[in-house]
């Protein structure tokens, strides 16, 4: 297994703080996993076995838990006679009726340490805060990073991860394609026909499905909504604006896609219009569209967001005059500026790189990712090689 440091430091930091702690992402990331590391951490230090109690409501032995009164009657049963704070792991707390009864009264009972994961066609981030007010912090659980890839698998290259990305449930495969591409499918399906259409009785999943090959076939590319309704229209499918702005919000609910506003930065104002969208894994991409090579400058880009986002970004695209810089991104009071390419060999590539950055004139940090091995830092502007971005901690 992959100790996922970034995780685990989140989850040491708010180790015994009053919140309850909601680990998040799209299907098959590893939340589940990630926890059982955790609990072997609490043991190394020095928290006792019968100090820990983890349910998993998958499991048959947790069946009979089907409603908020039952669990709280267990836990409560458990935690006779135990002093000292005990540490409670619910995975797949959504399939209990009314869970946020028993998990906000854990809470103010001040002597459990909560954590919690959910399938995202039981438990959707944008009810948490409905569920949990004030009470909780989420934690976004992303798939492999590039350097987990490399851990995971000996010998593997960039190349490797720009195929079959990191979802971690298609490691058995050891990279053999069709069997991780099929798995990766299986990924998708139970994330839209679980996550999406179950959950929200969607009665024309083919018009869905096609709004999702578009997105995973313009990933990168600003558009609109209103952009989208005309594309199908062209194409004999009707589907309104509404529409399409309700099924982007869903599948967004369901970590699948994520949405990035443009920022202008010289009004400092977030543009209402032509958004993109990224995928939260390019091996499904992979797997559902195809040719991740053939179209490697937006599977770059892709890679860099996820990977500014796991590192605890806000990221906007920038707007500046005409021009556009695919990524700035908030932590704290820091900014840092991205472009994203592909090869810049040529003299012209590295102009319209580079030349962008004219325009901004404070003095933060402003990059240029390429997969080039020379370096053509400039002006103060870095330019880094994309795998030894993805290595920086």
């Amino acid at each position: 297994m992959v100790k996922r440091e970034i995780y685990f430091d989140k989850l040491n930091g708010y180790k015994d703080k009053p919140f309850i702690k909601v680990l998040t992402g799209l299907r098959r990331v590893g939340k589940s996993t990630l926890l059982d590391l955790f609990i072997e951490n609490l043991k190394s230090q020095g928290v006792k076995e019968t100090h820990i109690l983890k349910i998993n409501f998958e499991l048959p032995d947790s069946f009979s838990l089907t409603d908020y009164q039952l669990l709280t009657d267990y836990v409560i049963d458990f935690s006779k006679e135990k002093k000292g704070m005990i540490y409670l792991v619910l995975d797949e707390i959504g399939r209990v009726k009314d869970w946020e009864k028993a998990v906000n009264a854990f809470h103010a009972m001040n002597r459990y340490d909560l954590y919690t994961t959910g399938s995202n066609a039981d438990m959707l981030s944008s009810e948490l805060s409905t569920f949990l007010a004030g009470r909780y912090v989420e934690i976004l659980i992303h798939p492999f990073s590039f350097q987990e890839f490399k851990k995971l698998y000996e010998n593997s290259t960039f190349e490797d991860y720009i195929i079959f990305g990191g979802i971690p449930s298609i490691c058995s495969f050891n990279l053999h394609y069709d069997f991780s591409m099929s798995a990766l499918r299986d990924s998708y399906r139970s994330a839209i026909l679980q996550d999406v259409i179950s959950r929200y009785q969607i009665r024309n999943a083919a018009i869905l499905e096609k709004l999702i090959q578009y997105v995973f076939t313009n990933v990168g590319k600003t558009f609109s909504a209103l952009s989208i309704s005309k594309y199908f229209k062209s194409q004999k499918v009707n589907i309104s604006v509404d529409t399409v702005l309700s099924y982007l919000s869903m599948l967004q609910d369901a970590y699948l896609i994520y949405k990035v506003s443009r920022n202008d930065l010289i009004g400092k104002s977030i543009l209402k219009t032509e958004e993109k969208y990224y995928i939260a894994d390019h091996g499904i991409r992979e797997a559902i569209s195809g040719n991740n090579m053939k179209v490697i400058e937006s599977v770059l880009e892709n890679i860099v967001y996820i990977e500014l986002l796991r590192r605890g970004y806000k990221v906007y695209i920038g707007k500046i005059s005409d021009r556009e810089i695919d990524f700035v991104a908030y932590k704290n009071k820091e900014i840092r500026y991205y472009q994203v390419s592909y090869l810049m060999e040529s003299e012209s590539t590295r102009e319209r790189e580079f030349d962008v950055y004219k325009l901004i004139a404070d003095n933060y940090p402003k990059y240029v990712i390429s997969m080039d091995h020379v370096d053509f830092s400039q002006d103060g502007i870095i330019h880094m090689n994309i795998e030894k971005f993805l290595a920086e901690v």
